[in-house]
Order: structure tokens, then C-alpha cells, then sequence
């Protein structure tokens, strides 16, 4: 077992991402997430994407999964809360692509312990849009900005946009194209992988007859914070206790009136800002 926890340690400083780092069970989890949207349309009068763990219980778990807060700990340390959890999901033969990024940019958080685990909800590889990644590029810290006007959190809330309608991001990252030197991170269903903040990675669309269906968990450190205000989080292991967090509490059900109000309350956080990236 040591061995193991250390090649995950070298793998994850080396390339700056490990995959797969394990597999879960994720039998029924494309139906699930047709009847998670289905319900967010009837009682939102929209899809959810972000931090969708506040309304359902079964999400709530995911992102508590022994075997993917393990790996996240051994990266950054025992104190750990969930900063936000998303659907990542490429639409059937639609043009949707992930530009070339970092996510640190885009996050303002104040340290690099911070890791996204990506669950593959389904087969996920290079034909129906798979991550691209930059292997060792985190090593160079982090590169360029954001091609946006002020706070990114305040601009996502303002509705500026500055990719074309295909981008899955409204704002894009300053940096070159990588997918001459890039990796894709194929999965298969119920592998995860793990990655860093500052890795270089993206993705192109999904040509394929089915949807591309993932779920990110964005771990941080609890000592790690929101540059500028208080964030809404998720208390998952260790000594979570910190000012400069508001903490979410667990969902009573599936999309409960307590879920949906903590939900809405959440989203107004930093941490929730993804929620105007997608439009549909």
C-alpha cells in the first residue's frame, strides 16, 4: 500500500496528473444524471452544473468517496473541504470545446493545494472529446490571464463573454495552443483522475453519438482561501474550521426545498461563479 501512495505522490508532482488513480462503482450513473436534469428543469427552470452535491443526496456521497478523498489527501494534506463540484458534460456531435487553460487563473485561490478529481461517468476517450493535457506543465507555475474585463467572478455575474458560442467557457486563457505536445486522458467508466491547478489541459468537441458525461470534484486544502472574500464550501475531512469559509450543509433529499435554497445561497459565492458558463 505505501507503495502505491508514493508512485501516486511522484506521478502527481511529475506529470502534474494521474490517471487512472482508481475505479468506482458507477452502475446506473448516466440514468441518474438524466433524471438529476430532469428534475433541476422542473424545479429550477434550468440544468444544473454547479455544485449540483447540494441538492442530491447521491452526489453528496460521490463527492465523499473514500478512495477519491484519499487520493486528494495524500496531495493536499488531511484537511479538506470541497470547494465545488460540477458536471462536465460534452453534448453528442455539437461543436462544444474546452480551450487551452489553467485553472488558477480563472479560481483567484491563495495556494496550489488544490486538486480536481474527474470521474468518467461512461467510457471517455480521444473520439468523444476526452481531456487534453500538457504532461509536467504545472511545474512552470502559473502563465497568462484571463481574457476579462475586472473580478472574474463579477463578470461572469455581469455576462461578459469574449469566446465564440461553442466554448464551453466564456473567457479564455491567454495561452498557446497545446495539442501538438498534449495527452488525452482516457478513462474508462468509473476510472478518476486527479489533477493539478496549474496543469495545462482542455478539450476538444465531441463528434460521437453520445454524450461525454463526467463529474469534477475540486479539492482544497482547508488552510487555502478565496483571494478577497469569505467562499461558500463543503466540509469533507480533517479539521475544517476556517473564517474565511461559509459552510454548506449536507442536501435532506433529492432537490428539497432545504437543497434548493442552499444551492441558490451557494452559487452567489465565488466558488459558484461556473454557473453562468453554460447557457442551455
Amino acid at each position: 500500500m505505501h507503495a502505491v501512495q508514493t508512485s501516486l505522490v511522484e506521478d502527481f508532482a511529475r506529470d502534474g496528473i494521474v490517471f487512472p488513480v482508481g475505479r468506482i462503482d458507477v452502475t446506473g450513473f448516466a440514468d441518474r444524471y438524466a433524471e438529476f436534469q430532469e428534475n433541476s428543469r422542473r424545479l429550477r427552470g434550468k440544468e444544473t452544473y454547479i455544485k449540483p452535491h447540494l441538492v442530491s443526496v447521491w452526489l453528496d456521497e460521490l463527492v465523499r468517496h473514500a478512495a477519491i478523498v484519499d487520493a486528494a489527501e495524500k496531495i493536499i494534506g488531511p484537511d479538506i473541504v470541497l470547494w465545488e463540484s460540477d458536471w462536465s458534460v460534452k453534448r453528442a456531435g455539437t461543436g462544444d470545446y474546452v480551450p487551452w487553460h489553467q485553472d488558477s487563473p480563472y479560481w483567484n485561490l491563495s495556494s496550489d493545494a488544490v486538486v480536481s478529481a474527474w470521474v468518467a461517468i461512461g467510457d471517455v476517450s480521444a473520439d468523444n472529446g476526452a481531456m487534453q493535457v500538457v504532461l509536467g506543465s504545472h511545474r512552470q507555475g502559473r502563465i497568462g490571464g484571463i481574457d476579462a474585463e475586472g473580478d472574474i467572478s463579477k463578470a461572469y455575474e455581469e455576462g461578459q463573454r469574449t469566446t465564440d458560442e461553442n466554448c464551453m467557457f466564456p473567457f479564455a486563457h491567454l495561452t498557446d495552443d497545446h495539442a501538438a505536445e498534449s495527452t488525452y486522458v482516457e478513462l474508462r467508466s468509473g476510472e478518476f483522475s486527479i489533477h493539478s491547478v496549474d496543469l495545462v489541459h482542455g478539450g476538444g468537441p465531441n463528434p460521437s453519438a453520445r454524450d461525454r458525461i463526467g463529474f469534477a470534484m475540486r479539492y482544497i486544502s482547508a488552510d487555502t482561501r478565496y483571494l478577497g472574500s469569505v467562499d461558500s464550501v463543503t466540509a469533507i475531512r480533517g479539521d475544517c474550521g476556517r473564517d474565511h469559509f461559509t459552510f454548506e450543509p449536507r442536501p435532506d433529499g433529492e432537490f428539497t426545498p432545504n437543497g434548493l435554497a442552499a444551492l441558490e445561497t451557494a452559487l452567489t459565492y465565488p466558488s459558484g461563479f461556473g454557473e453562468a458558463k453554460r447557457k442551455r
